[in-house]
């Protein structure tokens, strides 16, 4: 019996007014603990920031098992610093995550959780 679910977890990013923000969205694939539906492993997960109808805001990443957003050697100086909070947090609709760029932080909401292998 396995003891986590891959599933895709969209974060999203609010204004001021409580308009998502589709530009800056989070896609990730994560394992989810069975039990506790937390974000296990400290192995790398797969995702994307941006909005695939906004060709120019995509940007593909790796999240390294200590958090940072690891978006390759075309990265900006200072990039790998960023940090997303999604380890160890509950991955359901509605849980806030954290997203850290050096002294900032922002919070993203969980707008859905897709399980993607079956039984």
């Amino acid at each position: 019996m396995p003891v986590g679910d891959v599933v895709r977890v969209t974060l999203v990013p609010r204004d001021a007014g409580g308009t998502m923000i589709d530009a800056l969205q989070i896609i990730i694939d994560v394992v989810a603990d069975i039990d506790t539906q937390q974000a296990i492993g400290p192995f790398p997960a797969f995702g994307r920031i941006g909005d695939f109808k906004q060709p120019e805001t995509l940007i593909p990443f790796t999240l390294m098992g200590d958090g940072r957003i690891d978006r390759g050697v075309y990265a900006p100086v200072g990039a790998s610093d960023d940090k997303l909070m999604i380890r160890g947090a509950r991955v359901a609709v509605g849980e806030k995550i954290a997203r850290v760029a050096g002294d900032q932080s922002s919070l993203y909401e969980i707008a859905g959780v897709t399980r993607l292998l079956g039984d």
